[in-house]
């Protein structure tokens, strides 16, 4: 019995030191960061890695993990534009925000088929949701910059930004697979 817990406990402590396969995330973040320059190689990493279920990925594992990070990408950018509407702003950038919002609400859709898809090991149908996910921020960012008030970005550029990154990601470790 003590022998039991003793392996049980060191296989726990095991998992916890070495939170992912270092080979295999290296290995997947530098393939796709070559082809992707804007993603970044530490970006890739950290983010990958900072999921708990990195330890016990294989690359399906890593992609699963790319969409759930742009699922909470987007619903950032959901809850940033939930909160800007809500502070009444001029009615040419709450037209914008409406355009950001009704991207934001597709991509969430269609990360979640592209979830099941890659689940089921249908890569290539997944690419095809990703890859409508993936153009949400430029969309949102093309509705402000159409509204031509001067403004170098919308208010959304840091949350578009972020959701790019990991979109992107997602969308390169799946097409790798497919």
């Amino acid at each position: 019995m003590l022998a039991l817990v003793f392996l049980l406990s060191t296989g726990l402590l095991q998992m916890i030191s070495s939170p992912c396969d270092a080979a295999l995330l290296q290995d997947t973040c530098r393939r796709i960061t070559t082809s992707h320059s804007g993603i970044g190689y530490d970006f890739c990493v950290a983010s990958l890695r900072a999921d708990p279920a990195c330890a016990s990925a294989d690359r399906r594992g890593l992609a699963m993990i790319a969409t759930r990070l742009s699922l909470a990408g987007a619903s950032a950018a959901m809850s940033a534009i939930a909160n800007m509407t809500g502070a009444k702003p001029n009615p040419r950038s709450r037209d914008c925000l409406g355009v950001c919002w009704e991207v934001y609400d597709a991509a969430i859709d269609h990360l979640n088929v592209a979830m099941r898809n890659i689940g089921a090991g249908r890569y290539r149908e997944a690419v095809v949701f990703l890859s409508a996910a993936v153009d949400a921020p430029d969309n949102c960012e093309d509705a402000f910059r159409e509204i031509g008030d001067g403004a170098p970005s919308s208010p959304l550029a840091h949350e578009d930004r972020d959701f790019g990154r990991v979109a992107a990601m997602a969308l390169a470790i799946t097409a790798a697979m497919g």
